[in-house]
């Protein structure tokens, strides 16, 4: 056996033993990775609908209250939640005795639970109602379903715990997840072992005849890993520059010794060509797909992090509301297409004075933008630019028959009195409604106007 031949031998049996620890520990350590990002977006849900609900108005609500307009608030705000959150239900319950809770307002469209009816008691349930946030370990089965649960305490004025929201994810979609991770690292590192054995196999019997037969097949993995960049690069419009750049230009470029440091140059660049992939996916999912604006993930994580800068002093940054008017009017009249088409040209309006990277669809006809270190007199100046582009786009040729206007409202962050996200929403929010109301006003007056000459 040749020098280099037990060389190749002694590093194939190192690389096949640490590719099955390796394998091992990937899939331990990526199962409790995917456990503790679901359970930390769990919370955020959970924490986030809390914050948006008064802590005196729900714990001062009563069986009699249920259908006043603060009850129907509560409830429209975890509608919310409901319909554009990836969760099963979600709903607020009180604390009724020393080990048992019971519903306040309960989202589910479908089978609400009753004011008062009591709830499955959790551990998670228990530390929320001691003011505490927390995940439940393992699921909890009610008439609903079998769910892990997320649990966040809503405080009143005085401190105390007066509501606690909670978050059910199905535990068949959790452990699913958890399952589906772990086969799919499993069988990757199953395969690389594989690969590496019989790697190993066939390098001690002809070490240059097979490592020319490995890089035939690596050149096929090659040109399909380059086939996938083009079209990553296609949808994620970076078809220039370096990241264009294809795996064979790249080796190419490089300067190769022997097979060995052909392969290495070959993994290398496919490395990066997936790393390109991952983080394109990943801006898939903060991505709203029809209008490429951002989506209602990105505008979670985004209350987040102001709400972190407002707690630490450091928030300084303006928020704009638009809601385009009269949307269900013009699909029942001019079809969905037309709808479609009307979203879109609000998003690129929005987006030509804001930024597509500040703008968020958080609605079906509701977006936001939000720009740091913006004034408010800046951002109303914005918004005249925004009615500008609406004007274009219904002057526009070929554009839609139904014409474009949208309702908006702009607020900056208040130092000293703001102490989160939501009061500068709110504030922008009521604008946006007083010229909404403004627009309805108006197109009733052309209408009435209309059926008066029309008469």
């Amino acid at each position: 056996m040749s020098l280099t031949t037990r060389y190749v031998v002694v590093v194939g049996v190192l690389l096949l033993v640490a590719n099955i620890i390796l394998g091992l520990v990937s899939i331990n350590q990526s199962k409790n990775a995917l456990r503790t990002m679901i359970r930390k977006n769990m919370l955020d849900i959970s924490n986030t609908a809390a914050e948006l609900l008064d802590g005196d108005v729900m714990g001062a609500m009563t069986e009699e209250d249920v259908g006043s307009h603060a009850w129907q608030d509560a409830l429209n705000k975890l509608s919310a939640f409901q319909r554009n959150a990836d969760i099963e239900f979600i709903y607020a319950v009180r604390q009724l005795g020393e080990d048992s809770y019971g519903f306040l307002v309960d989202a589910d469209p479908v089978e609400p639970g009753a004011f008062g009816e009591e709830i499955v008691v959790t551990n998670a349930v228990i530390q929320a109602g001691k003011g505490v946030a927390t995940v439940d370990d393992s699921p909890a089965e009610d008439r609903w379903g079998n769910f892990y649960s997320a649990y966040s305490p809503v405080f009143d004025s005085e401190g105390h715990v007066a509501a606690i929201i909670g978050v059910d994810f199905s535990a068949e979609w959790y452990e699913q997840e958890l399952y589906k991770h772990s086969i799919s690292v499993g069988v990757i590192s199953v395969v690389s072992v594989i690969i590496g054995a019989a790697v190993m196999a066939l390098i001690t019997g002809k070490v240059r005849g097979e490592f020319k037969t490995l890089d035939r097949e690596m050149s096929e993995l090659v040109k399909n890993v380059d086939e996938l960049a083009e079209e990553i690069s296609a949808n994620s419009g970076t078809k220039d520059g370096a990241e264009s750049d294809s795996i064979s230009k790249h080796i190419e470029d490089s300067v190769i010794t022997d097979e060995i440091d052909a392969l290495g140059v070959k993994i290398q660049a496919m490395q990066r060509e997936m790393a390109r992939y991952l983080d394109f996916m990943h801006a898939q999912a903060y991505t709203d797909s029809l209008t490429h604006v951002k989506n209602t993930n990105a505008y979670i994580e985004e209350i987040k992090t102001l709400n972190e800068q407002i707690a630490d002093g450091h928030a300084e940054f303006c928020a704009a509301v638009f809601d385009i008017d009269n949307l269900k009017i013009v699909n029942d009249h001019y079809g969905h297409d037309c709808g479609d088409q009307i979203i879109k040209g609000a998003a690129e309006a929005i987006s030509s004075v804001f930024g597509a990277e500040r703008c968020y669809r958080i609605g079906g006809d509701e977006f936001i933008a939000i720009h740091r270190g913006m004034t408010e007199s800046e951002c109303v100046a914005c918004l005249e630019m925004i009615g500008e582009a609406c004007e274009a786009f219904n002057r526009a040729p070929g554009h839609p028959k139904a014409a474009l206007s949208i309702s908006m409202g702009a607020a900056a962050f208040r130092p000293g009195v703001d102490t989160c996200f939501r009061e500068v929403f709110m504030r922008a929010d009521e604008a946006m409604y007083q010229l909404k109301g403004e627009h309805h006003r108006q197109t009733s007056a052309r209408r009435q106007l209309s059926e008066e000459l029309m008469g």
